[in-house]
């Protein structure tokens, strides 16, 4: 144990080159980090089995997504891609909290009574 810990020492020509090294790779990882562009604007794209497999769907029902204009979708080289981002503005817009499903609730509650308050007047017509 004692002979590791001498192998060990900083001051060694071995260990200098190690540190001249380290210094080197840091320098050249902060310039990458400074010069990089992400990939398409750092937009993640996700594949079928990827958007399958997040909003628990089978791949039936996400074709069927597509035919309606429900998900969008690019294609390129025959290979679907959906943006991750559009998942998620669908999810939000369709998003509904306990608050709106009660609105909801009484609003059609006051559409079907609407609708009752219409139908003798549709048969006396």
């Amino acid at each position: 144990m004692m002979e590791m810990a001498k192998d060990l020492n900083m001051e060694s020509d071995e260990m200098q080159l190690v540190v001249s090294a380290l210094r080197g790779v840091g320098k050249r990882i902060g310039e990458v980090a400074e010069t990089h562009k992400p990939l398409f604007a750092g937009e993640l794209f996700l594949t079928g089995k990827e958007v399958c497999e997040r909003l628990y769907i089978s791949p039936r029902t996400l074709q069927d997504y597509r035919d309606r204009k429900v998900i969008p979708y690019t294609q390129f080289a025959g290979k679907i891609l959906y943006k991750a981002s559009d998942l998620e503005k669908m999810l939000e817009a369709n998003y509904k909290d306990k608050d709106s499903r009660h609105l909801a609730k009484e609003k059609m509650a006051l559409g079907a009574e609407r609708s009752l308050l219409q139908v003798p007047f549709l048969f006396m017509s």
